[in-house]
């Protein structure tokens, strides 16, 4: 659903700082949302330096696009200069009572009570929507200071879970020699693309990896997923300027999809690749399907994008299995992402 910015046009201001909504799609608004956009850009460099993973300007306007959620920007303004940026984001199609939420300050700007002015606009928006649960995130080095975590302890946020952000070194990949056919199962992989004749499977792989991966003590429910919701994603990745990856295990005696496995690699720069969803049904655990998968969107990677040196992936800190998958593969953890939950009352 595009986001409605005009609908939400009464600034929330104090003595020094005014709120107002942004659209990354409105012409009239190109200048205000580079300004929206560049807050993100530098406020993630302040605290992770280039090794950042702050959405492109691509990624956010497919987001605004996205029928699947609700995506409101906003900003908050020091005169005509933007100091801070905002996201609030909200499911549409399940979780009717969660919102996600991202406030960002420029560096030079923290600590004057901005950051906490956008976020109870946020909280105003998404009561409004009459959502109960708040979520946030947070990522910093191992070992590293929390730039985020006082700031959102402060505003009444507890930590939900934690998971790692694990990097790959494509040149020194550890699994060239991984199989990627098992017995009893065939390997099928495309770029670009989920298979028309994939859709009805992999809608139900989406939804069980919304009940079978480890959500930590944070308030998710099941999603809602099918062959049209995939399409939708599918066109999000494309507006999103990324190209895709995607491999899927099938099992020989029944004809269906019980496993998958997606990369995405941002077309502007596909050095860094990122590893999305990844899931082995339960009943067929145990064959190394996880492994293959993976493996399988590899070789792929190599041969079609050279230019790729890194794979970065998240993980859950409890979600033993896969990080023993991705440690036996070659990956190793470069920062820790920690999610964060607030309840509404």
């Amino acid at each position: 659903m595009t986001s409605s910015a005009p609908a939400h046009d009464a600034p929330l201001t104090s003595a020094a700082f005014r709120v107002v909504p942004v659209s990354t799609l409105d012409p009239a608004q190109t200048e205000l949302a580079e300004a929206w956009q560049a807050v993100f850009i530098d406020s993630a460099i302040a605290d992770m330096g280039d090794d950042h993973d702050a959405w492109s300007m691509d990624s956010r306007k497919a987001r605004e696009q996205d029928a699947d959620w609700e995506n409101r920007y906003f900003a908050a303004l020091d005169g005509t200069t933007v100091i801070a940026s905002a996201e609030l984001m909200l499911p549409m199609r399940d979780n009717p009572h969660l919102a996600m939420v991202d406030v960002v300050t420029r560096p030079e700007h923290r600590r004057r009570g901005v950051g906490s002015l956008l976020l109870a606009h946020l909280i105003r928006e998404a009561a409004e929507t009459g959502r109960t649960s708040l979520l946030a995130e947070t990522t910093t080095r191992p070992n590293g200071t929390d730039a985020g975590e006082v700031f959102l302890r402060k505003n009444g946020f507890d930590l939900g879970q934690t998971l790692q952000r694990n990097d790959l070194d494509v040149a020194a990949y550890a699994g060239g020699e991984n199989p990627t056919e098992t017995p009893g199962y065939i390997i099928e992989t495309s770029t670009d693309d989920t298979l028309d004749e994939w859709l009805e499977d992999r809608a139900v792989l989406q939804q069980r990896m919304s009940t079978d991966a480890p959500i930590g003590n944070l308030d998710i429910s099941e999603e809602t997923w099918d062959a049209d919701r995939l399409r939708r994603l599918r066109d999000t990745t494309r507006r999103s300027n990324r190209r895709a990856i995607e491999s899927v295990a099938r099992h020989v005696d029944s004809g269906r999809l019980v496993a998958f496995s997606g990369l995405q690699i941002p077309a502007n720069d596909p050095s860094l690749a990122y590893q999305q969803d990844t899931l082995v049904l339960r009943e067929h655990r145990g064959h190394g399907l996880g492994a293959a998968v993976k493996a399988a969107n590899m070789r792929a990677l190599r041969a079609e994008f050279p230019q790729t040196r890194t794979v970065r992936t998240w993980n859950a800190e409890e979600n033993g299995p896969m990080i023993r998958v991705n440690e036996a593969l070659g990956y190793r953890t470069t920062a820790l992402q920690r999610e964060w939950q607030k309840r509404l009352t």
